[in-house]
């Protein structure tokens, strides 16, 4: 079988979308099934070719392009179901992917979903507009209810995505996972040399998107007290992009904390899994409750466990029973930067207890949690919405 990916969001930077885009392509072609994908192509940057993925050619990066990519994707959608004839169609983000749903019927081909977040709210958490947010919610309100399945990354999106008018028996939850070929342990001495990192410190690390919601304001309030309790010197170290990223950096200086921080620029997806392997423990700080309600399954997470080093996760997080499966700590309280600080010096203290199961915790998330995984799922969900459609 094979399945198209209409993917409208950009696979060519160093953020979670892309790598989950690379991922799930792996997972698939895995099982054996064959995948075509469509990505965007913004002005004249630069892509990564790949025989399996063909652009859409677009102005350079604003509303007016992304806005004129929603409405190619149902355009040109009638010629790649010719040209590509697939058993099924899988998109994210494409906002008008209730048209597309009625071109698929009449083509046969079941449409799937994936439900990632929820976007209205997650635009106001970004600062949007509230126009904006109300056109989204109206948009997936009708793609909720449209769509033959719904991909939904945690419990939490699945119940909403209900309670906004899709099916039950249409939504299904698939978490994210690990490339765990690339995201897999070696030595912390070789991985801090690469960096220039101590071998003699801590080090605490995130990985990700330095956006509002990410919560690492609270990180850096905490940071005081881990760095005053500790027994080794701890190093705090963020690496990635983001609009929080100058004030993130502000907060460290005032705070009288910059020789205590470093802040890495983003890096092929191979370099993460070096800076992982780094890392004494990962912290996903988020607090905002818009966020927590429905649940997290942050790729960083995922990559982070794949190598065996202990993620701190706030609770409310729906993802305890991963880390009670994988033997991992744990959740603290959310907002709490008292908490926080003490749950990361419980860890630390257990580094070399950590550090002994690294390979035992990857060999669990590899048959567990990997895109392989994932694959599997996915061809069982387009098999039984397939047979709906006949």
């Amino acid at each position: 079988m094979k399945i198209l990916i209409i993917w409208a969001e950009s696979i060519n930077r160093y953020t979670g979308g892309s790598s989950h885009f690379w991922g799930l392509m792996r997972g698939i072609k895995s099982i054996g099934w064959g995948v075509r994908a469509i990505a965007p192509h913004y002005g004249r940057a630069e892509v990564t070719r790949h025989k399996d993925v063909s652009f859409v050619p677009l102005p350079p990066r604003s509303i007016i392009s992304f806005t004129l990519l929603q409405i190619l994707t149902v355009l040109w959608l009638p010629y790649w179901l010719v040209k590509y004839r697939p058993g099924a169609v899988y998109v994210r983000a494409c906002f008008l992917s209730f048209l597309m749903c009625l071109i698929c019927r009449l083509a046969g081909v079941p449409l799937i979903a994936e439900v990632s977040a929820v976007v209205d709210e997650e635009a106001q958490m970004r600062g949007q507009r509230q126009i904006l947010a109300t056109i989204l919610k109206v948009f997936n309100g009708l793609n909720y209810r449209s769509a033959d399945g719904l991909v939904c990354v945690t419990p939490g999106i699945r119940e909403e995505v209900i309670r906004r008018g899709a099916k039950s028996d249409t939504a299904a939850v698939i978490h994210n996972a690990a490339q765990t070929d690339i995201m897999r342990p070696m030595a912390q001495k070789q991985a801090r040399q690469q960096f220039g990192f101590a071998q003699a410190d801590y080090i605490v690390g995130f990985a990700g998107m330095f956006a509002p919601w990410q919560g690492l304001d609270l990180l850096v309030q905490a940071a005081k007290q881990v760095i005053d309790n500790s027994v080794r010197p701890v190093r705090f170290v963020l690496l990635g992009e983001g609009q929080c990223r100058q004030q993130l950096q502000q907060m460290v200086e005032k705070l009288g904390l910059g020789r205590f921080f470093s802040f890495l620029a983003p890096m092929p997806y191979e370099q993460v899994a070096v800076f992982n392997n780094a890392c004494d423990v990962v912290v996903i700080p988020i607090y905002d409750p818009r966020k927590l309600r429905y649940g997290l399954s942050p790729l960083k997470f995922w990559d982070a466990v794949s190598v065996g080093i202990p993620v701190l996760l706030p609770e409310g997080c729906q993802l305890e029973d991963v880390l009670e499966r994988l033997g991992l700590p744990g959740t603290f309280r959310p907002g709490d930067k008292k908490h926080i600080a003490e749950t990361i010096l419980e860890v630390l203290a257990q580094t070399e207890h950590y550090q002994a199961r690294r390979e035992d915790i990857h060999r669990i998330v590899s048959e567990e949690y990997s895109w392989t995984r994932v694959g599997e799922r996915l061809s069982e969900l387009c098999d039984l919405f397939g047979r709906r459609r006949q």
